[in-house]
């Protein structure tokens, strides 16, 4: 329980205080690098082992993961109700659209706004291919991909704040008048006794490989200010990516004909969790 706590402190980092510091991160850190260079070291290569192997793959690491811990949370909140389940599991789908089109916008940005290093080429694909190099803006696809499986991460991962009620509320069900669960289907119950018990150490397992995760990609993200891009092609990644969370997960997933927030179910579970969200950031 205490690595779980510790994880919860890492993760459920409220977005005031986390969208400032990637900024601050961007601008900052890039300026003072460039003051002050860092002598280069194995994660300056772009062959090591966690760029090919993690960074490369960001969204496909995250998409499993997350979708995994989303899956095994969903089913008990949701009391089974497959319909609901997939409607928080669309989220995903909107996040895989978001950085397949926003990744390729930024490939054909540098296309059209670059010149090859050899007057013989006049596109990047054949100047690329040929051995020379496309002087063109880069955005940082890296600081993009990176803060915003971050910030998907930190709001999927949620729906853990207040997790513990959930058992209190099945055990005095029968004896509270004022349950959150009395308008619940008897059938809906029925999945929820049984699912909650058998489920929440894998939802706590995929929650700490989240938290992982997490913590991975804000190194990379570190490395990606420190060594890659210069501080406007950094920044401007890293503002995409916090646009299009704010435009997503705050405005909306807040509206009814959206997949809605994490933690939303057949009883008042998604109360409790913007409940324990404040209350948790309140404390950090």
């Amino acid at each position: 329980m205490v690595g779980l706590h510790i994880c919860r402190r890492v993760v459920l980092v409220q977005p005031s205080v986390k969208v400032p510091v990637y900024l601050g991160i961007l601008l900052f850190g890039s300026i003072m690098c460039d003051f002050f260079p860092i002598p280069r070291s194995y994660l300056s290569r772009k062959d090591n082992v966690f760029n090919v192997y993690f960074v490369k793959l960001a969204w496909g690491w995250t998409l499993i993961t997350v979708g995994l811990f989303l899956a095994l949370s969903s089913w008990v909140y949701c009391c089974g109700d497959r319909a609901l389940i997939r409607r928080h599991l669309s989220r995903l789908a909107v996040g895989t659209a978001v950085w397949f089109f926003t990744t390729n916008f930024f490939v054909v940005f540098e296309s059209y706004t670059g010149y090859c290093s050899s007057e013989k080429y006049a596109t990047r694909q054949l100047c690329v291919r040929n051995g020379y190099r496309w002087l063109g803006f880069d955005i940082s696809g890296h600081a993009f991909l990176l803060i915003y499986c971050n910030l998907l991460i930190m709001e999927e991962a949620k729906s853990l704040c207040g997790w513990e009620r959930i058992g209190e509320m099945i055990r005095n069900e029968k004896y509270d008048d004022d349950s959150p669960l009395k308008d619940v289907a008897e059938h809906h119950l029925v999945v929820l006794r049984d699912s909650y018990p058998k489920l929440t150490p894998y939802v706590r397992l995929m929650f700490v490989a989240m938290t992982l995760l997490s913590i991975l990609w804000d190194v990379m993200l570190v490395c990606t200010v420190v060594y890659f891009h210069t501080m406007v092609q950094k920044a401007l990644g890293g503002v995409i990516a916090i646009l299009l969370w704010f435009l997503t997960y705050r405005v909306w997933y807040m509206s009814q004909w959206s997949p809605g927030l994490p933690g939303k179910g057949l009883f008042r579970y998604g109360d409790i969790v913007r409940k324990s969200w404040k209350a948790s950031g309140s404390k950090s």
